[in-house]
């Protein structure tokens, strides 16, 4: 849909009070694409479609997950974003009338405890909850920007992990056999953690200075997860969703697994977990996703 005709379907003003809820521009291109396909579907605004036109449209995509085209976890993170945006309209006064799209999340539920990684919009409310805390921000970024696991964010030492070349950073991991490449956004959140960490023998460390191990991060998932109201994933789930969003965004499993840390046979169990259908950007990058600093 072009930006000419985007208000016949959704009232923008509104929708700029919804989105800004994101932290990222990915969440926000993800709700967009699937509320507009809803509602190109029905031909309606959002707002003034009904229970037949939810039924229809659940339906159609049910028929798209018989067929392949879509995969269960695709339907499951489609409904929850219709669901929620009909529920802020609610909940803010925009609408009266009821939201359709709850009852099918019932159903869909046992797709969404399937999944490996964490919903767009429940990571952007993790890091909203963690941004409170400049070192969690940090770890969570590392683990969903860069793919590193919770031994290897509690192994690092210091600013001297980290190697400078030209305008890219990498960093030394032990057990990896090659640097694992830093994207830019993750490297201006360490820059200024690194700026005001005290200097211990570790690059995180706890409030006895003593190095970080992976029940602390364990942990602290699951206070943020806790404060930003969503499930309580784990420290591989975070890590998990790098890879999808690598694979979503056309990274080959070369590329995947060099960034990963692991063979090209174990990266293949990231693949088709309903990422590729909902983020659509080129792929003329490694990843597009960036965390804003807090």
């Amino acid at each position: 849909m072009s930006q000419n005709d985007e208000q016949d379907f959704v009232n923008i003003k509104i929708w700029n009070l919804f989105r800004n809820r994101f932290k990222s521009s990915v969440t926000e291109a993800s709700y967009w694409s699937d509320i507009t396909e809803f509602c190109r579907f029905t031909g309606k605004q959002f707002d003034t479609a009904g229970r037949k036109d939810v039924e229809r449209y659940y339906r159609m995509m049910g028929k798209k997950v018989e067929e392949g085209k879509i995969s269960p976890l695709t339907l499951t993170k489609k409904f929850r974003e219709l669901h929620s945006f009909a529920s802020f309209l609610t909940e803010e006064g925009y609408a009266s009338g009821e939201d359709y799209f709850y009852p099918y999340l019932k159903h869909l539920k046992k797709e969404d405890r399937l999944a490996k990684s964490i919903p767009v919009e429940h990571m952007d409310a993790l890091l909203s909850a963690a941004s409170e805390n400049l070192m969690c921000y940090a770890i969570l970024s590392l683990m969903y920007r860069a793919g590193l696991s919770s031994t290897e964010i509690s192994g690092l030492n210091g600013p001297d992990d980290f190697i400078l070349q030209g305008s890219d950073v990498y960093v030394i991991l032990s057990g990896r056999e090659e640097s694992c490449f830093i994207p830019e956004d993750v490297w201006e959140i360490l820059k200024e953690y690194m700026d005001q960490r005290e200097e211990y023998p570790s690059l995180f460390y706890n409030r006895s200075g003593r190095r970080l191990n992976t029940m602390y991060i364990s942990r602290m998932m699951k206070k943020y997860c806790r404060l930003a109201g969503i499930p309580a994933y784990s420290a591989e789930a975070v890590r998990n969703s790098c890879a999808f969003n690598l694979f979503a965004y056309g990274a080959s499993s070369g590329q995947t697994a060099a960034q990963m840390g692991t063979t090209q046979q174990q990266i293949r169990r990231y693949k088709g977990a309903g990422y590729r259908d909902n983020l659509r950007k080129q792929a003329n990058a490694l990843v597009k996703v960036r965390i804003e600093k807090p």
